[in-house]
């Protein structure tokens, strides 16, 4: 059950979702690419990406300068469900 709670708070705020779209769309960006395709600074986008980090949605790594984000590749199958078919579609429909 906490397990879940923990899944409802990520799903809880607008700029989580933002980012998981993105990060299920196109597998692997940069904070930098993050914060500028929602439209947030950099420390806020920052600090929702350690937050799913933490969570486990997330696995970050250094790379040419800067730190890429993608979805954990151990992030539960109905997890990945939620995020590809309620947020992806969901924009696509509109």
């Amino acid at each position: 059950m906490k397990e879940w709670t923990k899944v409802f708070k990520v799903f809880a705020n607008e700029h989580r979702l933002r980012i998981l779209r993105l990060l299920m769309l196109n597998k692997e960006l940069t904070v930098k690419e993050i914060s500028s395709r929602i439209h947030l600074g950099g420390k806020a986008t920052s600090k929702h990406l350690i937050i799913m980090s933490t969570i486990g949605f997330l696995e970050s790594h250094a790379k040419m300068g800067g730190v890429w984000y993608r979805l954990h590749p151990e992030l539960k199958r109905e997890v990945r469900y939620m995020i590809k078919h309620f947020l992806c579609v969901a924009e696509q429909d509109k």
